[in-house]
């Protein structure tokens, strides 16, 4: 394939893994079962605290954020660092990200979500390592300091996610086609993975007959 992106999925919680509701282990299971050739990673709140602690200057910040900015500044590190896919732990894997891939036009650093609303995301995206616009990213919340979240749209509008979205989405070498994901904060509470449809090379079937047909678990 002509694009090269490292085959990680990251995903974070607060917790162990081990101890996440079992819908939220269904969903992450959707990752790895539609991605067998990638390395899943999960990491959790005190896993993503040493990673951060490498960057003194936004440590300092950092740790008096709360867990979902925290969340927010450590995907960006650990994506400048080692690239791969980032996923939101209540978005779905829709179709595997190799054909999601193979379909994307030209080499970009970066696939992310489009543009809705006027508004960028940070829920899922995918970008080679060592990003020269990831590097921007993470240098601009050390220079800024990640100031105090403002809320012009809501509390997830912190100053991490600004940020990212007025970097990355007007860079060029970007793509806004990340659409191997369903998010959904309902994903939170339930996922029917039964009634569960993907996308894979042209078919469409349900996601029960391709972990049948793959020989894979529902679980992980």
């Amino acid at each position: 394939m002509p694009n090269s992106f490292p085959k990680i999925i990251w995903q974070t919680h607060n917790h162990k893994k081990q101890w996440l509701p079992d819908h939220l282990n269904t969903i992450a299971a959707t990752w790895v079962n539609l991605n067998p050739g990638w390395d899943y990673r999960y990491v959790d709140q005190v896993q993503r605290d040493e990673k951060v602690r490498q960057y003194p200057e936004i440590y300092e910040i950092y740790k008096y954020r709360l867990p979902v900015i925290q969340s927010d500044i450590w995907r960006f590190i650990v994506t400048y660092e080692e690239g791969g896919c980032y996923a939101d732990m209540d978005s779905v894997c829709r179709k595997p990200l190799d054909y999601m891939i193979d379909n994307i036009q030209g080499d970009p650093e970066i696939i992310t979500v489009p543009v809705y609303q006027n508004m960028g995301n940070t829920h899922n995206f995918i970008v080679k390592a060592k990003s020269p616009i990831m590097k921007m990213v993470v240098d601009k919340m050390i220079v800024k300091g990640i100031p105090s979240p403002t809320q012009p749209f809501g509390p997830w509008m912190t100053a991490p996610f600004k940020t990212f979205v007025d970097t990355v989405y007007s860079a060029p070498n970007v793509n806004k086609y990340f659409d191997a994901a369903h998010h959904s904060v309902e994903y939170k509470a339930r996922f029917d993975y039964k009634k569960h449809i993907i996308e894979y090379y042209g078919q469409t079937m349900t996601y029960v007959d391709f972990i049948t047909e793959k020989g894979l678990s529902l679980r992980i």
